[in-house]
């Protein structure tokens, strides 16, 4: 098992450059949603829709619900559909956006109340979120400027461990936070 998140934390530090650029393009992003959220008022749809998926859901259903969304969501931009890095660039503009709306249109312009629906489950779904975008970017582009690229199958492999190794626990931890949170009342909506 040390072998295999030996080759997981190598990959990483393959996609490390890769990473930074999708942090880099979310935050940026999350900063304009929360900027020019008027003119982002056709997230609303986006966000109603999103909303009515987990709708009615109570208990272990709403967290297993939420976990398999983003489950999905993170492997096909990840190790599926990378489309020499565009997918995942595209994914990290578009999340980005919608979280910087979202947090003025359901909070306001408050950091704390920002804060406080955010980071507890941020702390874990973030790092996936941005491990998924950076590997997704370093298969589809990224790799060229690495030494030994490897086969396209090797790469493949390498973001799948990934994946399976580092960013799904992430993932079913961020689902448990936020699906207790939401469940509890703590988080609106």
């Amino acid at each position: 098992m040390n072998r295999q998140y030996t080759a997981a934390l190598t990959t990483l530090y393959q996609a490390r450059y890769g990473i930074l650029i999708a942090f880099l393009i979310y935050a940026g992003s999350c900063l304009g949603g929360w900027i020019y959220a008027d003119a982002l008022s056709f997230f609303q749809q986006a966000a109603s829709g999103l909303a009515g998926k987990f709708a009615g859901q109570v208990g272990s259903n709403f967290i297993f619900s939420l976990f398999l969304h983003n489950l999905v969501a993170t492997y096909i931009v990840m190790c599926l559909l990378t489309l020499w890095g565009i997918v995942p660039i595209i994914t990290a503009i578009g999340n980005g956006l919608l979280l910087g709306w979202i947090v003025v249109t359901a909070t306001g312009p408050s950091w704390i109340e920002a804060a406080a629906m955010l980071v507890p489950h941020g702390i874990f779904e973030w790092p996936a979120m941005m491990t998924a975008w950076g590997v997704g970017l370093w298969r589809g582009a990224g790799y060229r400027f690495s030494v030994d690229p490897g086969t396209y199958f090797q790469r493949w492999k390498q973001s799948n461990q990934v994946f399976f190794l580092i960013v799904l626990p992430l993932l079913l931890l961020a689902a448990i936070v936020e699906g207790r949170g939401h469940l509890s009342g703590f988080f609106p909506g």
